[in-house]
């Protein structure tokens, strides 16, 4: 939910477009240590995982088949045409084992209660959602999840590297701007933006948290050229609604750089990181 316009960021063609990068992207380090601290917890029967921003159900697609069995699912979102085309999504996903995945969905504003619809998780989860929430809200989320004692598992948070090879004329210029428009309020209050990796992890140290972080690089080249050039306009479309006097300047860089890179005369890396943190001393792989 990250990355793109922000008038568009929970539109169904752009999860479905980004979906590939994400999962070739994720640690998958991280997702084995949060299979063993599941399988280790286990011994309730069912796993109860919570998946905050859920949009179409790209987490709960790459997650289920990799976790323990016995899940239960609550996708939770605003957007009840997102939900129900994840709940239809999830009906032919097995867990690790083969066995069927409960998924429950909620509709719900996530500016409110989050401490809240946390409790009871044993692994809580969410994708490319942390640059758009203020430092507030992500202290009650780290509150809720330190009192439910639940796992967590963050991923593809943005943390402010991009990086065209080679590089090319105004890309820092257009970029800056960009990150400037990443910390605008996205409904969340003042957004993290690129900072939302460093806040997170110290957050949830504050709150007792063992934190584990690896990097989960986007890699686009020719053959993601339709992402990239999506990423691209989302890009130029944010960097004139900071600077709208160099509209110009700025259109003509996103057409240069979407021909350079649909022509294969340059390579993108996009940024994210991936955190997960267990509540207990048993820390994660390092």
């Amino acid at each position: 939910m990250s990355d793109i316009d922000p008038h568009a960021l929970f539109a169904a063609d752009w999860l479905s477009l980004r979906e590939p990068a994400d999962h070739a992207a994720r640690n998958g380090d991280l997702t084995a240590s949060a299979v063993a601290w599941l399988t280790r917890a286990d011994s309730r029967q069912t796993l109860d995982i919570v998946d905050l921003g859920s949009g179409g159900g790209s987490n709960l697609r790459y997650l289920a088949p990799r976790l323990p069995a016995h899940q239960s699912w609550r996708l939770i979102d605003h957007d009840a045409g997102l939900l129900d085309r994840a709940r239809r999504a999830g009906n032919d996903l097995r867990d690790k084992t083969g066995g069927a995945v409960e998924i429950a969905t909620h509709v719900a504003d996530l500016r409110e209660g989050v401490d809240r619809r946390v409790a009871g998780a044993d692994l809580v989860t969410a994708a490319a959602l942390f640059d758009l929430v203020d430092a507030a809200w992500f202290e009650r989320l780290a509150a809720g999840c330190a009192a439910a004692a639940s796992a967590l598992l963050f991923v593809l948070s943005v943390d402010g590297r991009i990086r065209f090879t080679p590089k090319g004329t105004d890309d820092r210029f257009v970029l800056d701007l960009v990150a400037l428009h990443q910390r605008r309020d996205k409904g969340f209050g003042g957004a993290l933006g690129t900072d939302a990796p460093t806040v997170m992890g110290r957050v949830l140290r504050e709150h007792g948290f063992i934190v584990a972080q690896r990097a989960s690089d986007w890699h686009l080249e020719a053959r993601h050229a339709e992402l990239a050039a999506a990423l691209i306009e989302g890009w130029r479309s944010a960097a004139g609604e900071q600077q709208p006097e160099a509209a110009a300047r700025i259109d003509a860089w996103a057409r240069r750089r979407t021909i350079d890179l649909t022509e294969g005369r340059c390579t993108l890396l996009v940024g994210h990181q991936d955190i997960f943190a267990t509540p207990d001393r048993q820390a994660p792989a390092t």
